[in-house]
């Protein structure tokens, strides 16, 4: 590369606000991070890959078993893995919020915090390393690039 190339190149980088930018492309594609949760969540697996559990076990009680059974829709029936889903309010409800260089989970469904509570951490409403790579590799490095490029 031939130095005056190397110095516009320098230039752009000393422009280039990562931390900006990578804000910018998770807000903009939020429901993106949202849908691979939801996937994830409805596997009834959390960020380590473990299964979700309830208070420490990874099935169902016989009461919320019969209750999905009856009352759940679609994966609301779903009773061979956790998957807090009944009506489908919690999964909807789910928001991105970004916090400097990292993004959590929330949702705005009045009994978000029993969910953690009764899961014992918040691996619950994290992405595992698949889903990271995998919002990584389509969205976040390809629209840095562009964002790069266009300066």
């Amino acid at each position: 590369m031939p130095f005056p190339n190397l110095f516009r190149y320098t230039e752009r980088l000393a422009k280039f606000d990562l931390q900006y930018e990578t804000t910018r492309i998770i807000n903009e594609n939020s429901e993106y991070l949202t849908n691979l949760l939801a996937i994830q969540l409805s596997q009834g697996k959390d960020a380590d890959g473990a299964n979700v559990t309830v208070f420490g076990k990874d099935y169902y009680s016989d009461r919320t078993v019969f209750e999905k059974t009856r009352h759940g829709s679609g994966l609301g029936k779903v009773t061979d893995r956790i998957t807090n889903y009944m009506s489908g309010a919690f999964y909807f409800g789910l928001k991105v919020n970004v916090n400097g260089t990292r993004f959590v989970f929330t949702s705005d469904v009045p009994y978000f915090q029993d969910i953690l509570t009764r899961s014992g951490t918040e691996r619950v409403i994290q992405l595992n390393q698949e889903h990271l790579e995998q919002f990584r590799n389509e969205i976040l490095i390809p629209q840095l690039k562009l964002a790069f490029n266009g300066l």
